[in-house]
Order: C-alpha cells, then sequence, then structure tokens
C-alpha cells in the first residue's frame, strides 16, 4: 500500500472514531436550544449639569497647563510710609510710595501710578528737591511720594493710589497693587492697607 493512501485512511479512521460513528448503534441524542437574551450594557447615570465656580460645567472643565519650567509667578506690592501724614510734616514731602516686585526685575518694567486724589512727587539725591509730576505718571519704579495741597471736599472718600508694572516690550501686565490712605481729619491721612 502507498503510504499517501496509508496516511489518508487513518485520518478517515480517526474521524469517524472522533465523530462517534462505530459500528455500535446508539439513538440519536436531539437537542434543544434556548435563546439566552443578550443584555445591554448598564451604563452609569450622568450627573445632573451644573456649574460650579471652578470653572466647570456640565462635566467639562478647562484645561489648565502647569507653569512652564522656571517661569515665575508675579507679584507687586506697594510699601507706604509713614503711616500717618500730614503735609505740616517737615521730615517728609509725603507718604513714601515704593513698589515691591516678585518674579519680575524691576528695573525693566514700567509703572503706571494713579492717584484719586492729590498728586505724586519726586524727590530724589543729588539735591532733594521736590518735584509736582500729577495724579498718574509712568516711570521706571523707585520711590516717590503722595502728597496734597488743598484740604478734601469730603473726608468720607478715601484716597485710593494704584499701580500697574508692566513689560515695556510685550505690555504683559507684570503685577498690580493698590493702597487707601484714610482722612484722619482735614489735614491728615494714614495709611490703610496696601494690596
Amino acid at each position: 500500500m502507498d503510504f499517501k493512501y496509508g496516511l489518508l485512511l487513518m485520518a478517515c479512521i480517526a474521524a469517524v472514531i472522533v465523530a462517534g460513528c462505530t459500528d455500535t448503534l446508539q439513538a440519536p441524542v436531539t437537542t434543544t436550544q434556548t435563546p439566552v437574551p443578550v443584555a445591554s450594557p448598564t451604563l452609569p447615570a450622568a450627573p445632573a449639569a451644573s456649574v460650579t465656580t471652578d470653572g466647570c460645567s456640565d462635566d467639562v472643565c478647562p484645561f489648565i497647563p502647569p507653569a512652564l519650567s522656571g517661569e515665575k509667578e508675579t507679584s507687586l506690592r506697594i510699601e507706604a510710609s509713614p503711616r500717618r501724614y500730614s503735609p505740616m510734616m517737615s521730615s517728609t514731602p509725603g507718604v513714601g510710595l515704593v513698589p515691591n516686585a516678585t518674579g519680575f526685575n524691576a528695573s525693566s518694567a514700567l509703572f503706571t501710578w494713579n492717584a484719586s486724589y492729590g498728586q505724586f512727587l519726586s524727590w530724589n539725591a543729588p539735591d532733594y528737591t521736590v518735584n509736582q509730576q500729577g495724579a498718574t505718571i509712568t516711570n521706571s519704579g523707585g520711590k516717590l511720594y503722595w502728597s496734597f495741597i488743598d484740604r478734601p471736599a469730603s473726608t468720607t472718600e478715601p484716597v485710593v493710589i494704584t499701580v500697574i508694572a508692566k513689560d515695556p516690550a510685550s505690555g504683559t501686565v507684570l503685577g498690580r497693587s493698590s493702597v487707601t490712605l484714610a482722612w484722619d481729619s482735614d489735614y491728615a491721612v494714614t495709611v490703610q492697607d496696601a494690596r
């Protein structure tokens, strides 16, 4: 017998044995298959739409990237002294105002100052001459002074002094601050707070 036919015969015998077809007769087996219902996947209920104070709404929040490596937060604060001032004082021409910058180089920024009442003064070395600057000025930082000449029409409104520091090349705001001066009498103010 040829090897190919012998191999084919053995494969057929194996198939008959596996199929259960032998010379022993058995009763046919019938099975009934009942279809099994397929359940839909259960999804969690969506939360109710809400708007929160952190900028998220309907479960969507804005992406705020972390600060880039080496990038610093910037801030600005006004240091004001003396804490009480009157034009009658001879020790100072006004309330001294110094911008205290954090996170940026103050010497390369432009500072815009505004006073709701009164005026700014410069008083610097070498001659220490008092120069009137007006109620709104822009300078390159450093100390300046605030004062007033006339008594205010009302002492109920405080004097608010603000400063904004900007990058001169890009115009980007680097920091801002304000200080409030409350009237102590018709001719004196006290520093209330700096923000």
